[in-house]
């Protein structure tokens, strides 16, 4: 097996062998009708590795014995009497430079409070709380990394966290006794999961550049603005026009040749790609508004 540059075949006394465990398929979309597999699933199912599929560890136990635990955005708690069995207990690749932006959304979290930078983080395992372990090694891989698209961000980490990964196991970081880098806990923050609410957008608040930021990271940005009370949902990407007036509520819609375009809160106007109405034609809310704002 090969692994960003790593050979098990050339070094089988690092990896002799590997089992996989992710979380249940889900089944995702309208109506609930389509599955949609762990992105892992079907790599494990072609290397031909052993695959478990759990969705919590209560009475769940591997017939294996395990060196060494690894965890990469599984998002359950590996308990204790399961890293306790394992030889080196458990390590962890986390997307931020912690203690930053411990949580389930540290890529997100990080993009919105516009971080100067970001990268990955090597630690092990706490066997009671998320991203608490001991740091063994870090590569800060962006910079101002809100400037880019999410899938931009994640598929740069996610290489950085492999290489981080890989280096780790032939570096045995893991192996007692560990020497931790520095966790300065001025630094700790705390990246709360994504809502719905996150991408209500609040024209009281948000500048120009707030929408295109959060557009890139959380994208279908919404408000309540419909007369019937429908949400109206906004498809980026947005883009800037000069400001052919001053002084309206932000919030406020302009029509501008077919498209619709909204004053924020730094007198700028803003022009979503598209706009979908709530139950009504995906993306036909331009036209809709544009008619409304001529009569």
């Amino acid at each position: 097996m090969t692994l960003y540059g790593f050979s098990s075949a050339a070094r089988p006394d690092i990896i002799a062998a590997i089992d996989v465990l992710c979380r249940p398929d889900k089944r995702v979309g309208r109506g609930l009708k389509r599955v949609q597999e762990v992105p892992i699933k079907p790599v494990a199912t072609t290397l031909g590795l052993q695959l478990y599929q759990v969705d919590t560890f209560k009475g769940w136990q591997s017939s294996s014995v395990y060196d060494l635990i690894v965890t990469v955005s599984f998002g359950l708690l590996v308990p204790a009497r399961i890293l306790d069995a394992a030889r080196y207990g458990g390590l962890n690749v986390h997307p931020s430079l912690l203690p930053a932006f411990r949580g389930p959304a540290p890529i997100q979290r990080a993009m919105l409070e516009r971080a100067e930078t970001t990268g990955v983080t090597l630690q092990t395992m706490h066997p009671t709380r998320f991203d608490h372990g001991a740091l063994l090694s870090q590569s800060p891989t962006l910079a101002s990394p809100y400037t880019l698209h999410l899938d931009e961000v994640v598929e740069t980490l996610g290489t950085a966290g492999a290489k981080l990964l890989v280096e780790g196991i032939c570096d045995g970081l893991f192996i007692p006794p560990v020497q931790p880098l520095d966790d300065t806990f001025e630094r700790a923050t705390y990246a709360a999961k994504i809502t719905p609410e996150d991408r209500h957008i609040d024209w009281q608040k948000w500048t120009g550049e707030d929408l295109m930021v959060r557009d890139r990271v959380l994208s279908n940005l919404w408000d309540s603005k419909d007369s019937q009370g429908k949400r109206r949902i906004y498809h980026g990407p947005w883009s800037a026009i000069s400001n052919p007036a001053s002084g309206e509520q932000p919030g406020t819609a302009l029509a501008l040749e077919g498209k619709v375009g909204f004053y924020t809160i730094d007198n700028k106007v803003m022009v979503p790609s598209s706009i979908t109405i709530e139950g009504e034609p995906k993306r036909g809310g331009h036209a809709k508004l544009y008619r409304a704002l001529q009569l």
